[in-house]
Parts: C-alpha cells; sequence; structure tokens
C-alpha cells in the first residue's frame, strides 16, 4: 500500500511497541507521506518496561524514558499524553478519547498491549495486594514495603522473580508461589528449573511450587494466603503475576474479530478483520498465537511500517528465544528447546556445584543446532 497524498496514522497505545512502530514508519518515510497521532493512556511516553527493576536503584522515572517529548515534537508526531482511547467509530473512521479528542484516521494501530491477570481468589481485593506492571506500580510497591516485613509474590515466571527481586531488594522476607511443579516452565526444562530453583534458594528466596492459592486473609489487608492443599503461608504484602491478558476491550467494542480467548485476530499483514485497522503487539493474536515478549512486537511493528512506505512484508511468527539476569543469575533459551527425541539428540552439561546447567538440541544427524 503507497498512499498517493499525506495520510493520517493513529496508534493506540505509546507503549514500547507503539514507540518501535512511531519510530520505523518516521524512518521510512522519507518521503513525508504520513502525519502521525498517538494516544498515550499513562501519564508518561513510552519507557522501557523491562528495565523496570533498575528503577529500584536510583527511583527517577525519567532514566527508563525511551523519547523525550522533544524527540516526537521534531519528526511531527502529535502525542496525547494521559489521555485513552475509548471508541472507534470504524464508518467515519474516527477515534474519541476520554478527553473528548476526535481523530479521523486512513490507518489506525492498535498496539494497546496487555494488562495483568489477576486470578479471582476470594480477598484478592484487599490491602497490599499489587500488580507488576508500571512505574505506578512499583511506586505503591515502594511505599506499601516501608511497612510490611514479608511479600509474597504468585507467578514464577519471568516477571514473577523479577517481582520477588524487588521485594528482596525491599528488604522482605520473600517467597514465591507458582502453580507450576517448576520455575519457568515456558522456558526450561526440568533441570534446567531444578538449577534454577536451588540459586534462587540460596540467595535467601523461598519457593513453593505446585501451589494454588485457594483464599486470601486478614482484616482489610492481607495477613495469610490459604492454599488449596490445606496449607497457608503468612505474608502482609502480596505481588500478583500470574500472566497477562491481551487488552483487547477496545476493538471488542468496535466489532473487530477477537479469538476464543481473547486477542486481535490479525492476518500475515497484521491487519484486523477490517483492513484499515491493524494490531500489533501482545494485543495480536497471529495463526492462534499471543506473544508476551517484546522481540516480536517489534517485528510486528517494522513490518507494519514498512509495508506503509511500499514494502511487501509478512509476518510468519517468530521464535521465542530469551536472555535475562533474574537475581543475579543468567537465563537464557532458544530455538526449539523443546525439540524431543524422535526429532533431536542433545548435548547436556550439568555441574551441581557450581551451579551450572546448559543443553543444546541437535537434529538426527547432528548437522543443525535446533535449540538450547
Amino acid at each position: 500500500m503507497v498512499p498517493s497524498e499525506r495520510q493520517t496514522i493513529v496508534v493506540v497505545g505509546n507503549g514500547m511497541v507503539g514507540l518501535r512502530f512511531c519510530e520505523q514508519l518516521t524512518a521510512f518515510d522519507e518521503r513525508k507521506r504520513f502525519r502521525i497521532v498517538t494516544f498515550c493512556e499513562e501519564s508518561r511516553a513510552a519507557y522501557d518496561r523491562l528495565g523496570l527493576t533498575n528503577f529500584f536503584a536510583h527511583r527517577d522515572a525519567e532514566k527508563l524514558m525511551l523519547a523525550r517529548k522533544e524527540w516526537y515534537e521534531s519528526v511531527g508526531i502529535k502525542l496525547h499524553i494521559g489521555d485513552r482511547a475509548i471508541q472507534i467509530d470504524r464508518e467515519r473512521q474516527v477515534v474519541r478519547s476520554l478527553n473528548g479528542v476526535q481523530t479521523h484516521y486512513d490507518r489506525l494501530i492498535l498496539a494497546t498491549g496487555s494488562y495483568p491477570f489477576v486470578p479471582p481468589v476470594p480477598g484478592v481485593q484487599k490491602q497490599g495486594i499489587f500488580v507488576y506492571r508500571t512505574v505506578e506500580d512499583l511506586e505503591h510497591i515502594i511505599a506499601y514495603s516501608k511497612k510490611a516485613k514479608s511479600c509474597a509474590v504468585i507467578g514464577g515466571g519471568l516477571l514473577g522473580l523479577e517481582a520477588a527481586k524487588t521485594a528482596f531488594d525491599l528488604g522482605m522476607d520473600t517467597h514465591v508461589i507458582e502453580f507450576a511443579p517448576r520455575l519457568m516452565p515456558r522456558q526450561l526444562d526440568e533441570a534446567g528449573s531444578r538449577t534454577l530453583l536451588q540459586k534462587i534458594r540460596d540467595i535467601g528466596v523461598h519457593v513453593h511450587h505446585g501451589k494454588s492459592s485457594k483464599e486470601i486473609h486478614g482484616e482489610g489487608s492481607i495477613q495469610r494466603i490459604e492454599f488449596t492443599d490445606g496449607t497457608s503461608l503468612d505474608c502482609d504484602m502480596l505481588i500478583v503475576s500470574a500472566g497477562i491478558r491481551p487488552r483487547d476491550d477496545l476493538a471488542k467494542q468496535s466489532g473487530l474479530q477477537i479469538g476464543e480467548r481473547g486477542g486481535i485476530r490479525v492476518n500475515d499483514r497484521l491487519q484486523t478483520s477490517d483492513p484499515n485497522i491493524f494490531a500489533i503487539g501482545e494485543c495480536a493474536l497471529h495463526s492462534g498465537m499471543i506473544y508476551g515478549l517484546v522481540a516480536p512486537g517489534y517485528t510486528m511493528a517494522e513490518t507494519v511500517a514498512a509495508n506503509f512506505c511500499g514494502d511487501d512484508r509478512t509476518f510468519s511468527g517468530t521464535d521465542l528465544s530469551a536472555r535475562m539476569k533474574l537475581m543475579s543469575i543468567d537465563v537464557a533459551s532458544f530455538g526449539n528447546y523443546e525439540a524431543g527425541p524422535d526429532v533431536s539428540h542433545c548435548l547436556t552439561w550439568e555441574d551441581p556445584i557450581s551451579g551450572v546447567y546448559k543443553k543444546l538440541l541437535f537434529s538426527l544427524d547432528g548437522k543443525t543446532l535446533l535449540g538450547g
């Protein structure tokens, strides 16, 4: 699609993926064919969510910013800070915001991201219970931690362990509660998870796996978590990091096609059921998959931006490689790290004394590295 005259591109969502689209489109658009308007629901423009744990070291949200307001102005992007898009009039091609702004669009980009999933456990609305998602969440956690001695974190995945590191660094006795029988079940195999578990326990963080919360007890604020197996854990603060759900409410309200379990359906060009509306990042459902990592969202953003400027790209999915440092522990996975013995040979190195675990998976003929 190559526009014949200047068109208005409206971007709903100014997170990391929404910003990447804006950056790519302004870079590709040498002929200045587009005018970009973006709505940012939060009180600040796009910042580095992957660096949230660093916030506790410097307590300065400005150090997390990915682009200054001056940059938006310099490239001609109209940025609406602290204003949420609440309605899409597809017939008139107009977006309306909570603050009463009405903007016509030629093409609309939905980069609304996701929201934390909070299990419907009785008592989950008590004081002292938080999610781990935004700078504001972290500010509330810091403030409440000053009167808390112990903190539990529901979720033993990547974000859950980051939240646990935060609680630990704030000086609280920290517990990780994971429903699955091992930590980071989507990235690590049993042996890798076992190695990570031991290193986390050596630091001083308690881990309880195979646990499901039944009820949260306390007079007004949390005091105890009761589990379905009859056991319980005393704590006076709780951080919920039990996964994410795509923010598809605006798309659903607009009559766009949504997956059975959520997510805005898109094709290989990231178009929704409305050819003038595109979805990228954690809100998009592509070939039955919602990507909870930022790298696939960046690829989606680059694909749409390039196509607007005359390229012909498609998004066919991406690998889920991940590299991270959790509590000063290096963790990585790449490629098809779950390949079974029917398609792969496994080369493993394990040193339980030093806490090192490495695994490489090769094709049966030994010529191709599949993952690790």
